[in-house]
C-alpha cells in the first residue's frame, strides 16, 4: 500500500474529525429532547409500581426476636414494612415478637411454639421473615410444626458462617455484619491523642459476637491504643468503671441490653446511663444510636436490613427460589455522625472519611429539602432546554448546515492541493480515490487509476529487493493497524521505479467495519540513495581500517625493534663511554690540567644523561606496548610508598606531605605506579627551593566524577606554555635548574589515555602547580574519545 506517518499531516485527520463531528451536530438538538421527556415522564407521578402480589403478602409472617418499641426492631420493622408497601400500599403481614431480650429458657420457648402452632394452624404462611438471631432459631427450630411449607427470609443474623445453613433448604436472608474494628480504627483516627479504647458490651448473642470479634483483633492496635472489654459486669460496675476513664480514653458501646444480675435495658437507658457519667466521647454500631450520646461510627441501619430482607421475601412471592436468592452480605454499615457531638469534640468535617453522613445538623432550607428541590429544578430546566431547543433548532441546523458544506470544501481544496500523495484503497487493494498530486507524480490520471488494484499500476509485484509487495498489499488490507508506517517501492508510468514512505489510517463505517484505508505517502528516493551510499562508504572505511590497522602492527613491530636497538646497541658504546671516562677522574686526575678534569666532568655527566633519556624512553616505549592488568589500586599506599622513596633520597629537605586517605581507581598498578612517581617526583623537584615545602596528594568531586590531583607550592610555570607540558622533550625550565629529560609528563599522559582517563595542569609562576587526571570508575580503555580537560566546575 502506500504510507507515510500521520503525524506529518495532522491537519488531514484533525479535519476529518471535524467533519465527522459537524454531521453528529445535526442530530444533537433531538437527542436532547428526547432526553427531556424521558426525565419528565420518570419525574410523572403516574409512574407504575410494579405489579402487586395480591393477597400472598398476607400469607408473609414477621417473627421478631425482641419486644415492640426495641429501638432495632422498630427499625428493621420500618423497613420490612417499607419494602412491603412499595410494591403494595395496603400489605399487612403478620407480626409476632419473641421478647428474648427479656424472657429466654426453654418454657418460655415451648409456651410460644404451642402458641404460634394454635394460631397460625389455619394460615398456610408462606415466607417467615425473621430478625435477629432468635427468632431465626425459633424458626428453624419449629418450621415442621408451625409453618412447614413456608421460607424463611431472615436479617439481623450475627455470626454466620458457610456451615450455619448446613443440611437446611427454602432459606435466604441478609446477614448483619457490626463492625467494631472498623469503628475503633475511625474513632482513633479522630481522636490522636487517645490511647485508650473502652468496648462495653454484654454476654447476649450479639454482645458476645462483638466482644470476640474485637477480642481476636486487640494486637491489631498494640502500637496504637489499649484496649478494653467491660463484659459481664452490673450497671454498678459498669458506672464505677466508666467515671474513672480519663482524658486518654475513649468508649465504643456495642450491645449492652442484660447485665450480671439478669436485669434488661434497652440501647437507650444503657447508651444514656454511661453517656451521664463520663466526658470521653462514645461510639456506636447503629445508626438508632445517633443524637442519643454518640459521636457516630460504622454504623449497621436497621432500616436498611428490614428493607433489605423485605424485598427478598417479595422475589420469593414472585416466583424466585429462596435458593437461587441466596445471602445478602451487601448491606455494608454506613458512616454517620451526629453533629452536636462533632461539635462538642471539636472535630471538623473535613476530618471525617469520605462519604460520611452527618445528622442534627442546623435546619438548612436546601438541605432539608434538597431532594424536593433537585427534582423540581431538575424539571424546570428540562422544560427550559426543551423550549429553547424549539426556538434554535431550525437556526441551529441551519448554521450547521453551512458549516458543514464549508468544511467539506475546505476539506477537498486541502487534500486536492496538499503537497503528499493521498490515496483510498479498498478492502480488496483497489484504488478508490487519489489527490491532483498523486495523478501528477505517478504520471496517470484518476480515470484510468480509480477502480484498479495497486499492484501492477503504482506498486510492482516484487521489488528490485526481492520482497513480495503483492502480499504484502493484502496483508495491509487485512490488518491495517499492524501496518501503520511502510517503506517499499513503487513504479511510475514512465517505468522508473521510486521509493515511498506511507503512512496507512483505517476507516470505518458506522458499525465500526473496516472500509477504506487512507494513505499519505513521500518520496524518500534521494534518501534512499544516500542510505545506500553511505552503506558503501562504510565498507570502503571498514577497509581502511582494516589496511590502517596492519600498517600500525608494522609500525609497533619497527617500533619494538627500534627499541631493541636502543636497549642493546646504544647502551654498550655508553657503557665503555661512561667506564672509561670514570677511570681518568679516579686514576689519572693529578696528571690533568684544570680544563681536561672539567671536559671530563661534563663527558661523566652527558653519558649520564644520555643514558637517563634512554631509559624514559624506553619507558615511554613499554607503557604503550604493555598489556594491562586491571584492579582496585589504592592510591593512597602508592603515594607514601613513593614520598618515602624521595626522603630515603634527599632526608634532608623540610616537605609537608598531605596524602588523602581511602583514594582508589581501576587500573594498572604498575602504571599507576610510574604516574605518582612522575607527578609526585615533579612536585618535589620543583618544590626543592621552598624552606618550607607543601605536596598534596588528594582527590575532588566534579559533575559525579572523581578528579586525583597532586599539587605543590613550587616555581610553577606561565599557563601560556601549558600546551608544551605533555610534549615529550618539552620542557618549562633548563636542565641546569632543574635535571630532567622532558619525558616523564609524555610517560604520564600516555598511561592515563591508556586508561580512559585525561590529564591537565593549573598553575602560576612562583605560586606552585597543580596536575589535575581522572580514570574511569571501572575499565582500564577509554571507551569515548579523550578530553584533557577538566570537567566543568573543576
Amino acid at each position: 500500500m502506500i504510507p507515510l506517518a500521520a503525524s506529518h499531516f495532522p491537519w488531514l485527520f484533525l479535519l476529518r474529525t471535524r467533519l465527522e463531528r459537524s454531521r453528529a451536530h445535526l442530530w444533537r438538538p433531538f437527542a436532547s429532547i428526547l432526553a427531556a421527556l424521558t426525565l419528565l415522564l420518570a419525574l410523572s407521578p403516574q409512574t407504575a409500581h410494579a405489579s402487586a402480589p395480591g393477597s400472598l403478602l398476607g400469607k408473609i409472617l414477621v417473627l421478631h426476636s425482641y419486644h415492640p418499641g426495641f429501638t432495632w426492631t422498630h427499625e428493621v420493622t420500618a423497613g420490612i414494612m417499607a419494602a412491603f408497601r412499595e410494591a403494595d400500599p395496603d400489605a399487612d403481614p403478620f407480626v409476632e415478637y419473641l421478647d428474648a431480650k427479656r424472657y429466654g429458657g426453654s418454657t418460655h420457648e415451648r409456651l410460644l411454639a404451642d402458641l404460634f402452632r394454635h394460631k397460625y394452624a389455619g394460615a398456610d404462611l408462606q415466607i417467615v421473615v425473621t430478625t435477629d438471631n432468635a427468632a431465626f432459631d425459633f424458626a428453624v427450630k419449629h418450621r415442621a410444626g408451625i409453618f412447614p411449607r413456608a421460607a424463611i427470609v431472615f436479617c439481623g443474623l450475627n455470626g454466620f458462617s458457610d456451615s450455619t445453613l448446613a443440611g437446611m433448604s427454602n432459606i435466604a436472608g441478609v446477614v448483619e455484619e457490626a463492625d467494631p474494628l472498623r469503628t475503633i480504627s475511625l474513632a482513633l483516627s479522630l481522636h490522636p491523642d487517645r490511647r485508650r479504647v473502652v468496648v462495653i458490651s454484654d454476654t447476649t448473642e450479639t454482645g458476645q459476637a462483638i466482644a470476640d470479634g474485637v477480642r481476636q483483633a486487640k494486637d491489631r492496635y498494640r502500637d496504637r491504643a489499649g484496649i478494653e472489654i467491660i463484659q459481664n459486669v452490673t450497671m454498678t460496675e459498669l458506672a464505677t468503671a466508666v467515671e474513672r476513664l480519663g482524658n486518654d480514653s475513649l468508649i465504643v458501646l456495642g450491645a449492652f441490653n442484660r447485665d450480671r444480675q439478669g436485669r434488661s435495658f434497652t440501647y437507650e437507658e444503657v447508651l444514656r446511663f454511661v453517656h451521664d457519667r463520663t466526658n470521653v466521647p462514645i461510639y456506636g454500631l447503629w445508626t438508632f444510636q445517633l443524637g442519643k450520646g454518640i459521636v457516630g461510627g460504622s454504623l449497621l441501619s436497621g432500616q436498611q436490613q428490614g428493607e433489605a430482607a423485605g424485598r427478598i421475601a417479595l422475589r420469593i412471592v414472585r416466583g424466585e427460589r429462596p435458593e437461587s436468592i441466596g445471602i445478602d452480605h451487601a448491606v455494608p454499615p454506613v458512616l454517620r455522625f451526629d453533629y452536636n457531638e462533632l461539635k462538642r469534640f471539636g472535630i471538623s468535617r473535613a476530618k471525617l472519611p469520605a462519604g460520611s453522613e452527618i445528622v442534627n445538623e442546623p435546619n438548612r432550607l436546601l438541605h432539608t429539602y434538597r431532594r424536593e428541590l433537585a427534582i423540581a429544578a431538575s424539571a424546570f430546566l428540562a422544560l427550559c432546554g426543551i423550549i429553547a431547543l424549539l426556538v434554535a433548532m431550525l437556526r441551529q441546523r441551519t448554521l450547521l448546515e453551512r458549516r458543514l458544506r464549508t468544511s467539506e470544501q475546505e476539506y477537498r481544496q486541502l487534500v486536492q492541493n496538499a503537497n503528499s500523495i493521498i490515496l483510498r484503497v479498498d478492502t480488496s487493494g483497489n484504488i478508490t480515490y487519489l489527490n491532483e498530486f498523486a495523478e501528477g507524480f505517478f504520471g496517470y490520471p484518476a480515470t484510468e487509476l480509480v477502480g484498479k488494484s495497486v499492484v501492477g499500476t503504482i506498486t510492482p509485484e516484487r521489488e528490485s529487493t526481492g520482497r513480495d509487495l503483492a502480499g504484502m498489499i493484502g496483508e495491509i488490507c487485512e490488518n491495517p493497524d499492524s501496518y501503520t508506517h511502510n517503506v517499499n517501492e513503487n513504479i511510475l508510468r514512465s517505468g522508473e521505479r521510486v521509493w515511498i514512505s506511507w503512512a496507512n489510517k483505517p476507516l470505518a463505517d458506522e458499525r465500526g467495519n473496516l472500509r477504506e484505508i487512507l494513505s499519505i505517502g513521500n518520496d524518500i528516493t534521494h534518501l534512499k540513495e544516500a542510505q545506500e551510499e553511505i552503506l558503501r562508504l562504510n565498507v570502503v572505511l571498514e577497509e581502511r581500517v582494516r589496511e590502517r590497522t596492519a600498517q600500525l602492527e608494522s609500525s609497533n613491530r619497527e617500533l619494538e625493534s627500534f627499541c631493541y636497538s636502543v636497549s642493546h646497541d646504544l647502551r654498550a658504546p655508553l657503557r665503555h663511554i661512561n667506564s672509561y671516562s670514570r677511570i681518568l677522574l679516579d686514576e689519572y686526575l693529578p696528571l690533568l690540567d684544570e680544563q681536561a678534569q672539567h671536559f671530563l666532568q661534563r663527558l661523566q655527566a652527558a653519558s649520564h644523561r644520555m643514558g637517563q633519556l634512554i631509559d624514559d624512553l624506553l619507558e615511554l616505549s613499554r607503557v604503550s606496548r604493555a598489556e594491562m592488568e586491571c584492579e582496585r589500586v589504592d592510591l593512597t599506599e602508592l603515594s607514601r610508598g613513593v614520598i618515602e622513596d624521595l626522603r630515603e633520597g634527599d632526608d634532608d629537605r623540610n616537605v609537608e606531605v598531605r596524602i588523602t586517605e581511602g583514594m582508589t581507581a581501576w587500573g594498572d598498578r604498575r602504571l599507576l605506579l610510574l604516574v605518582l612517581q612522575n607527578l609526585i617526583g615533579n612536585a618535589w623537584k620543583y618544590s626543592s627551593k621552598r624552606e618550607h615545602a607543601v605536596i598534596e596528594v588528594d582527590v575532588v568531586r566534579r559533575n559525579d566524577r572523581e578528579v586525583f590531583l597532586v599539587r605543590d607550592n613550587g616555581v610553577g610555570f606561565d599557563m601560556a606554555f601549558a600546551d608544551k607540558l605533555f610534549g615529550a622533550f618539552q620542557r618549562l625550565h633548563s636542565s641546569a635548574e632543574f635535571e630532567g629529560t622532558g619525558i616523564g609528563l609524555a610517560t604520564v599522559q600516555r598511561i592515563v589515555h591508556r586508561h580512559g582517563g585525561g590529564i591537565w595542569a593549573e598553575a602560576e609562576p612562583d605560586r606552585g602547580a597543580t596536575f589535575f587526571f581522572t580514570l574511569p570508575p571501572e575499565q582500564c580503555s577509554p571507551a569515548e574519545p579523550l578530553t584533557d580537560t577538566p570537567p566543568e566546575g573543576t
